[in-house]
């Protein structure tokens, strides 16, 4: 967050005086800057030319709807109105206007427009940024480029999506000036559907001085040149290695449409000294905000999904996944398996897809598959599966993720117990607030025992046995069941799921959960805490497992079964870095209920290395707990805690 003084004048001269910085990350090694080499805003309305946050996007100045040539590549349709009494007096009539692409180009937006039916100023316009050239333009006319360039925007347009939504306020009654602008997007991982990342900026404008009869005092001379791009690449490079110096200015000044602007940026460590702050940072965002900003990207999902896919990128059919995992794991009943995926946009159903994929177990001969009805909208997610899998059933285990398959692939240790399971599903999502989703689902399968038939000739290779433990059989029939999961984020995170599992004459139902609460930044500790309880007679596949690295560190997956179970886990890291080293302990119990805490505790302990805050991480570990066994035990964990 940082506080600027800004200055603007006609025709478009703008001076940015920034006098406070201050920020915070849920990622302790996570650094953030705010050093900008132009404005980040906008200072007024938008010219012909839609360019927001940076001279380098779009590649192309993305055509305004009420431009000159807007009507030859927009359609308008007037689609509401809305009565406004301001607090002074009078009445205020806004117009919405929606604005979509009438044909592919360049550059474009589509979203709407509101418009003060007096005056005809734009008081709104929420948009996304759509067409075939957004990204890139070619580095010369020939037919080599363009096509390149073609092929960057296409899969660049499949990967990221761009929204803006730019609010002004009536100032003393006759100025429409900025009041509030966010810039949002969405990154979302190539070929898959599961992995999304969400970003967004808020810049907000108050406290205004209009018409103070001072004109603006610019300090910097203007280059003499036009920077081209090898010019502006130069100055963003300049600038990322500079932003660990604490004691650095900046100060920056250009040419732009319609006039010049120049920017003043004082050190970190001058800017650290800003006292007049209106309260505590926070990571959460407010709720109306959250709500408002929640209600914009879904009406802009609407329209896009409306539009042609070369202006989206969304492609009407081809190589896809329903989750990352569907392309390649290693697990101990598999060993290596490769999956193909195939993606198929549902014609005149907005937001559905329908995912295939088939995989084969290179270990166990078997071929397994999977068919999904995807409804990913912004109200939530519907998933409607038929699947023949070898799928974990530990709700704990990392089962088929990555990291598991990195441990299970150069370690030998596989943290899941799996079973064939052969059926359907009905599964939906949905965000409640930010920061709070809900989950529920029903299944129908036939579930059978498989065996370990895989070895790791990597860990052979290196030194170990390559010999994985025996996978555990299940209660083997067919079984319905059903689960609802709330999930919560922020500062303390925390999962709890009650679910049902019954069949040939037998049922279990279970109550289980987990709560993750960090302390510190680069340099501290973080709590995990893990229980659950099961009913009477306890499905095996139901049975909760203690031992491993979600559990209990020191000891095999699953060293002990139970009904009941506790596992805490605590990491500390002692020193900051991006490759820092992490101490852990963890204890924890299963057993009957009535007899959980009278039961044999396991505590094992140990070292790891951590990079990237987590991101690999390596661990050391071994058990605390006297007369348990064990030996030194080397995992390998992707996205550790610290």
């Amino acid at each position: 967050e940082q506080v600027a003084d800004i200055q603007w004048q006609r025709p478009n001269d703008l001076r940015v005086d920034v006098i406070g910085r201050r920020s915070r990350s849920r990622s302790g090694w996570l650094r953030l800057s705010s050093v900008w080499d132009r404005p980040w805003f906008v200072p007024r309305g938008v010219d012909d030319s839609v360019r927001i946050f940076s001279d380098e996007f779009p590649a192309r100045g993305a055509l305004h709807p009420l431009a000159a040539a807007g009507p030859q590549w927009y359609r308008y349709a007037l689609t509401g109105g809305l009565t406004v009494t301001p607090a002074r007096g009078g009445t205020l009539r806004l117009l919405q206007v929606e604005v979509t692409p009438r044909r592919s180009g360049p550059a474009l937006i589509a979203g709407r427009m509101w418009i003060d039916s007096t005056t005809a100023v734009v008081v709104r316009l929420t948009f996304r940024y759509v067409g075939t050239g957004l990204w890139v333009v070619p580095d010369s006319t020939t037919r080599s480029d363009s096509a390149s360039a073609r092929r960057v925007n296409s899969i660049a347009n499949q990967i990221a999506s761009i929204d803006a939504d730019l609010e002004y306020a009536l100032q003393d009654g006759r100025y429409w000036m900025p009041r509030r602008q966010v810039i949002a997007g969405r990154v979302r991982i190539p070929l898959v559907s599961d992995l999304v990342i969400p970003f967004q900026a808020t810049t907000t404008f108050e406290d205004f001085e209009i018409n103070a009869g001072r004109p603006i005092a610019f300090e910097l001379p203007l280059s003499q040149g036009v920077r081209g791009l090898d010019a502006r690449r130069a100055r963003r490079d300049s600038l990322r290695t500079e932003r660990e110096d604490s004691l650095r200015a900046w100060s920056y000044a250009d040419r732009w449409a319609g006039g010049r602007y120049e920017l003043h940026r004082p050190s970190n460590h001058a800017l650290s000294r800003f006292d007049a702050w209106s309260g505590s940072l926070s990571l959460e965002s407010d709720p109306a905000d959250e709500r408002r900003i929640r209600e914009t990207e879904a009406v802009l999902a609407q329209v896009a999904e409306e539009l042609p896919g070369p202006l989206t990128g969304e492609r009407a059919h081809g190589v896809g996944y329903e989750r990352l995992t569907d392309a390649l794991r290693y697990d101990r009943v598999q060993g290596l398996s490769f999956g193909l995926g195939y993606r198929l946009r549902v014609p005149a159903v907005r937001f559905t897809d329908l995912y295939g994929s088939l995989r084969y177990g290179f270990s166990d001969e078997r071929i397994t598959g999977r068919l999904t009805l995807l409804r990913d909208a912004p109200g939530g997610r519907l998933a409607l599966s038929g699947y023949r899998d070898v799928t974990e059933v530990d709700p704990f285990s990392p089962g088929h993720g990555f990291g598991n398959t990195l441990n299970a692939l150069f370690a030998a240790h596989d943290n899941a117990d799996y079973a064939l399971l052969a059926g359907g599903s009905l599964g939906y999502e949905i965000s409640l607030a930010t920061g709070l989703d809900l989950g529920a689902g029903v299944r129908l399968d036939r579930q059978t025992s498989v065996a370990r038939q895989a070895t790791s000739e990597v860990n052979d290779f290196l030194g170990g046995s390559g010999i994985f433990p025996a996978n555990p059989p299940v209660d083997e029939g067919t079984f319905g069941g059903g689960y609802v999961r709330l999930a919560g984020s922020g500062d303390t995170r925390w999962t709890l799921t009650a679910d049902v599992l019954g069949g040939e004459g037998r049922t279990t139902g279970r109550v289980f959960g987990e709560i993750r609460r960090g302390f510190g930044r680069r340099r501290g500790v973080t709590l995990r805490v893990k229980g659950g309880l099961a009913t009477a007679p306890t499905l095996q596949q139901s049975l909760f497992r203690l031992g491993g690295v979600n559990t209990v560190r020191g000891f095999d997956y699953g060293a002990l079964r139970g009904q009941a179970f506790w596992a805490a886990q605590l990491d500390i890291a002692p020193i900051p870095g991006r490759l820092r080293p992490v101490l852990f302990v963890d204890a924890g119990q299963v057993e009957r209920p009535g007899e959980l805490f009278a039961s044999r505790a396991l505590v094992g302990g140990g070292v790891g290395l951590s990079v990237f805050g987590g991101v690999l991480r390596f661990e050391l570990s071994h058990p605390i707990s006297p007369d348990t066994g064990g030996k030194l035990r080397f995992d390998i964990v992707v996205s550790g805690v610290r």
